[in-house]
């Protein structure tokens, strides 16, 4: 794993985040954004090791509790988990557009319960509040609608002759 690739992924996920808490944080449409940051973990954790993606991870989901205005620690746990399982279910057998649409859905759903759960621990009260389904299903639903393009960006980036079904 070279150094640039891990740059370039870090650079992804950073540039997610800061469209996700500036354009998105303004901008909601049906009043909830997509979770820009969390597709750009799984996209990029699909092509680094492991301690390089639990980092870029980290790195991003700190930017983001420090840009957010959330505790400090939460958005960057939820990162981790979610790279942590996107390393752990990339390489089993079972491939295809749709197989990756659904572990997107899937994982965004992980990170936002994620989220919420801790953010409820830690006094935010995020799962007693009104919506809270639509809060996981909603910013899914768009994160499947933009894989396509996230994914082709970060393989472009990342591995520029390898060619999947996101070319």
């Amino acid at each position: 794993m070279t150094s640039t690739k891990i740059v370039i992924a870090l650079g992804i996920v950073v540039g997610a985040v800061l469209l996700e808490t500036t354009v998105f944080e303004q901008i909601q449409p049906f009043g909830y954004a997509p979770a820009l940051g969390i597709l750009a973990v799984i996209a990029t954790s699909r092509y680094l090791t492991a301690e390089p993606a639990l980092f870029v991870a980290f790195s991003g989901g700190f930017l983001e509790d420090l840009l957010g205005g959330s505790p400090l620690g939460l958005w960057a746990s939820t990162f981790t988990i979610v790279a942590f399982v996107t390393l752990k279910i990339r390489d089993r057998e079972i491939a295809g557009p749709l197989a990756v649409l659904a572990g997107v859905f899937g994982l965004t759903v992980l990170g936002e319960f994620t989220y919420a759960v801790l953010g409820t621990l830690f006094g935010q009260g995020i799962i007693g509040r009104p919506g809270f389904v639509w809060h996981l299903l909603v910013p899914a639903l768009y994160n499947v609608v933009l894989a396509y393009p996230v994914f082709w960006l970060t393989r472009a980036a990342i591995r520029p002759k390898e060619r999947t079904w996101a070319t």
